[in-house]
């Protein structure tokens, strides 16, 4: 389980910001309080390539029926207490880190705004399908629900994202980092695509695992061998700096939830903020489009209006946000 950390009394005096404590509130928001909700619907889709979100594509071949995209699912239980720590652990730099980025293909992003949540692979589809992607079978894959932070100060961030789940068929979903520090919430960091090798484990620690079966029991030993202290470690570098970090991941254990914690989205081509326009609830803001904003509107989540925007996919995440609505003036989504 996370370390916990207790909450200061007063704000911080430096630029780090310890887990759960409070953060500023974000600019007001360009998009109207909600009014209305969205009406269930069983939308499903595919999406064979691989290494792509384990959200946002379904492995192939299951032995069951599918839950429903909404629904509880198959429960993965806690995850596994981290590694004990070398050093102290720093804090998590958030006032560095302007946002997580999910990429989801248009047709998943109505079951997962019902469900308030984005799911790993094993929770949707459980012990008996057959999870035939290499990185499933490596213990993050299946297990987890993958996000990359970006920086406030990485502007060479283009919107339609890095690394996979980056296209402009893709919705960029923009999560609060706040989130890694939520309680409960479990979650690994790595500064580089592990192919699904879950974060402080080793090529060696995956030899010794049996090939096949049941990934939950094969893998989850692996989430046990990341400290606190080099997940923030890790978590830090991916947000310092200018240059954009590539393929950096922070993987969460069986789900995110999205209430509070997803801010908006980002569509990068006319098509998918189409798809969004279309989803049941959803309406165009009715405002004037800010510089570099081709389009602005919202859609229902629960009690939410959450903001979806469509820029160029050249655009800069950071700037897009900010011009938006979704990022305060620091760039920062809170």
């Amino acid at each position: 389980m996370p370390t916990r950390i207790p909450k200061p009394i007063n704000p911080p005096p430096t630029h780090l910001v310890k887990a759960r404590s409070e953060a500023p509130r974000p600019a007001p928001a360009v998009i109207p309080p909600a009014t209305n909700t969205a009406a269930p619907n069983q939308a499903t889709g595919t999406n064979t390539h691989q290494g792509t979100s384990a959200f946002s594509t379904p492995v192939a071949g299951a032995h069951h029926a599918q839950p429903p995209s909404h629904a509880v699912g198959f429960t993965q239980g806690a995850a596994p207490a981290m590694a004990p720590n070398k050093k102290d652990a720093p804090a998590l730099n958030l006032d560095q880190a302007s946002c997580l980025t999910h990429g989801i293909s248009p047709e998943f992003v109505d079951s997962a705004l019902r469900g308030r949540q984005l799911r790993s692979a094993y929770n949707r589809l459980g012990p008996e399908a057959k999870y035939s992607r290499p990185a499933d079978k490596n213990g993050g894959g299946a297990l987890a629900v993958y996000t990359r932070a970006v920086g406030t100060e990485q502007k060479a961030w283009p919107s339609k994202g890095l690394g996979v789940g980056s296209n402009d068929d893709k919705v960029q979903m923009i999560l609060s980092p706040e989130v890694l520090t939520k309680p409960g919430h479990s979650w690994r960091a790595s500064s580089t695509d592990n192919m699904g090798l879950v974060p402080g484990a080793t090529k060696h620690d995956q030899s010794q695992l049996a090939k096949d079966g049941n990934p939950l029991q094969r893998t989850k030993p692996l989430w046990g061998k990341q400290s606190e202290a080099s997940r923030n470690d890790n978590f830090n570098r991916t947000v310092a700096g200018t240059a954009p970090k590539e393929q950096n991941e922070q993987l969460h254990w069986q789900k995110v939830p999205l209430t509070n914690n997803l801010k908006g989205m980002v569509c990068t081509s006319q098509a998918t903020f189409d798809k969004m326009m279309q989803l049941e609830g959803a309406r165009p803001s009715g405002l004037k489009l800010p510089t570099g904003i081709a389009g602005l509107g919202s859609v229902p989540m629960g009690g939410q209006r959450i903001p979806v925007t469509l820029v160029d996919g050249k655009t800069s995440l950071v700037t897009a946000l900010r011009a938006s609505g979704i990022a305060n003036s620091q760039g920062q989504v809170r």
